[in-house]
C-alpha cells in the first residue's frame, strides 16, 4: 500500500511534466537544466512553508479563524503569493539569462518544471500523513492545479523575455508582474474555495477547476503550435 500511495504522490506530477515536454516541438531543452529546475522547485517548497507559517500567524492575529475574510486573506496572502513567489524566484534565477531560453514555449516548460518539483514534494508530505484517499484526490486536483498555475506563469514569463529583446521595458516589466499576479490569483481562488468549507463552494470549486484546466489545455497547445524564437 505504501508503494501505491507514494507512486500516486509522484507519478501524476511527472506525467503532467512529460506531457508539457512533448509539446516543446522545435528545440528540446537540455535534460540537466530541466532536472535542476525540478529539483530546485522541490527545494523552494521548504521556504514557502516557512513563509506561510509566518504569514499565517500574522493573519490569525488580525482575522478570526473560520470567517470568510480569514479564508480569503489566508488563501491569497498566506499561501498563494508565497508559493507562486518562491516558484517565480527560482524560475527567474535559473533561466532568465540561460542561453537555451530562446523560444517562447521554453518559458512554459521551465515554469512547469519548477511547479511540478514543488507539487511533488508537497504531495509526498501530504500523502504521508493522509494516505491513499488524499493521494487520489490530490492527483486530480493539486497536481494539475500547480501545473496550470505554472503554464500561466510561463506564458507571461516568456512574454517578458521576448519584450526584453524587443527593447520594450514597459511591457517586459508588466509581463513579469503578471507572471506572479495571474498564478497567484488563480491559486488564491483555488484555495479560497477549499478553505471556506461550504457546500456551495464545492460546486464553485469543481466548475472553476474544470473550466480552468480546459482553458489551460487549449491555450498551452496553441502556444506549442505558435511557438517562435525570442531572439536570433
Amino acid at each position: 500500500m505504501n508503494d501505491i500511495v507514494m507512486n500516486l504522490a509522484i507519478v501524476p506530477g511527472l506525467g503532467f511534466l512529460y506531457y508539457i515536454y512533448t509539446l516543446d516541438k522545435i528545440e528540446k531543452e537540455p535534460p540537466e537544466l530541466l532536472t535542476k529546475l525540478f529539483l530546485y522547485g522541490a527545494i523552494c517548497c521548504l521556504p514557502a512553508i516557512f513563509l506561510e507559517l509566518v504569514a499565517g500567524g500574522a493573519i490569525n492575529s488580525v482575522f478570526q479563524e473560520g470567517t470568510v475574510e480569514h479564508a480569503f486573506v489566508e488563501a491569497l496572502f498566506g499561501v498563494a503569493i508565497m508559493e507562486e513567489g518562491c516558484k517565480l524566484f527560482v524560475l527567474k534565477r535559473l533561466t532568465w539569462t540561460h542561453p537555451n531560453f530562446n523560444y517562447r514555449f521554453d518559458a512554459i516548460l521551465y515554469a512547469v518544471c519548477v511547479s511540478m518539483g514543488f507539487a511533488v514534494l508537497e504531495n509526498i508530505m501530504y500523502v504521508m500523513d493522509g494516505g491513499l484517499e488524499v493521494a487520489v484526490g490530490r492527483a486530480f486536483t493539486s497536481i494539475p492545479g500547480h501545473g496550470v498555475f505554472g503554464i500561466f506563469m510561463g506564458i507571461y514569463y516568456g512574454q517578458a523575455k521576448e519584450y526584453l529583446h524587443r527593447m520594450n521595458r514597459a511591457v517586459k516589466d508588466r509581463s513579469l508582474k503578471l507572471a506572479l499576479f495571474i498564478p497567484t490569483v488563480l491559486h488564491g481562488f483555488y484555495d479560497f474555495c477549499l478553505l471556506t468549507e461550504e457546500d456551495m463552494m464545492v460546486g464553485v470549486f469543481l466548475i472553476f477547476i474544470f473550466g480552468l484546466y480546459a482553458h489551460a489545455f487549449v491555450k498551452v497547445r496553441r502556444m506549442s503550435r505558435e511557438d517562435h524564437r525570442i531572439y536570433y
